[in-house]
């Protein structure tokens, strides 16, 4: 008896997946210009510096290193997205580095656009008009390459969290099971993140509205528009990210997962990747510096808070994660042939636990 083997090709790739690939480049491409400034910038070729006699060379190089593996991190992450999906890597490889990504890059998504308007009306000044430090094309090279990474780094990724977690997302708030038994120790870490992103929210859009409650006189001194759009932002987002964490450790509403987990992301990410950020350069910095002089006890305590939520954030989401990454699917398959249909439920019943 003769054996034939069927030639049909595998069926076409879904319209989404080509989607988050192709937004995946273009992310990947967003990386550039900064990557290739921070490069030259690293290898001793000051373009775009204004007074580069003056620079203290060992820590210029040190900021400008670190900055450029940060950022390097997220082209990787987007090469990684922009690939096929059957090219699987650990969830906690993608998740930890976009999480603090996102954070970083959605409070600039969201301040320079408000910088910009206030400058357009007459309020500030503009933004990128360069200063004593950097030329102006060299702003519009960075945050304008950052709103563009993130948008479509983002973009992609969201579509990316459909294909691998998708059943997890659309499952209503309330009818989250628990498996192994953890809700109350994520309630009880999530009160406390969600305690302090509280705290720290309320703190930072009180700076945002124009309180100078615990500044030093170097911070008042040095507060403009742009300063306190931050604080509005990073204090709005925090507030927003507490919302959307007692949602979800304590089963509230029937609106989808991926609304209040969105809310969780960027507003605990947020405060950690800035709260970290920014703690870790106003502690470098020498003591008799500006940066040193402007930060004050209750910064500092602030900068401390944020961190703490992150931690407490990363508790819950690698509970949330490894309990319920089993329970979601792969998109459907294309139906098989018949003569092949045993084969393939065999097959995919076989993998489908190791699909997360």
């Amino acid at each position: 008896m003769e054996t034939t083997t069927s030639t049909t090709p595998p069926p076409p790739a879904p319209p989404r997946r080509d989607l988050r690939k192709t937004l995946a480049w273009f992310a990947l491409a967003a990386c550039s210009p900064y990557l290739t400034l921070k490069l030259l910038w690293v290898l001793g070729v000051d373009v775009g510096v204004v007074h580069p006699d003056e620079l203290d060379r060992g820590r210029w190089i040190a900021a400008n290193a670190l900055t450029f593996v940060m950022d390097g991190v997220a082209a990787l992450i987007a090469y990684t997205l922009a690939r096929p999906r059957e090219v699987r890597v650990r969830a906690w490889l993608i998740l930890l580095p976009l999480w603090v990504a996102s954070g970083l890059l959605v409070v600039i998504m969201l301040v320079v656009p408000a910088d910009l308007l206030s400058a357009a009306v007459g309020l500030t000044g503009n933004p990128f008009a360069g200063d004593d430090f950097l030329r102006p094309w060299v702003y519009g090279v960075v945050y304008g390459g950052f709103i563009v990474e993130g948008a479509v780094l983002l973009a992609a990724f969201a579509l990316y969290a459909h294909e691998r977690w998708g059943t997890l997302l659309r499952t209503r708030v309330r009818a989250l099971p628990d498996p192994a038994g953890t809700r109350d120790a994520q309630r009880f870490l999530g009160t406390a993140a969600a305690a302090l992103l509280g705290v720290v929210g309320v703190a930072r859009l009180t700076w945002g509205l124009g309180a100078d409650v615990g500044m030093s006189e170097t911070w008042i001194a040095d507060r403009d528009a742009s300063a306190r759009w931050m604080d509005g932002v990073q204090g709005g987002l925090a507030l927003v990210g507490a919302a959307g964490l007692l949602l979800l450790v304590y089963r509230i509403g029937g609106a989808r997962v991926r609304g209040p987990l969105a809310m969780v992301w960027f507003g605990a990410g947020s405060a950690f990747g800035w709260g970290g950020w920014m703690g870790l350069i106003s502690t470098g910095a020498a003591p008799e510096s500006r940066m040193a002089e402007r930060t004050s006890a209750l910064l500092h305590l602030v900068y401390t808070a944020e961190m703490i939520t992150g931690v407490l954030v990363l508790a819950i989401g690698w509970f949330f994660l490894s309990e319920y990454a089993g329970r979601t699917a792969l998109p459907e398959p294309t139906a098989p042939e018949p003569a092949t249909a045993t084969a393939t439920a065999t097959t995919t019943t076989t993998l489908a636990p190791q699909a997360t």
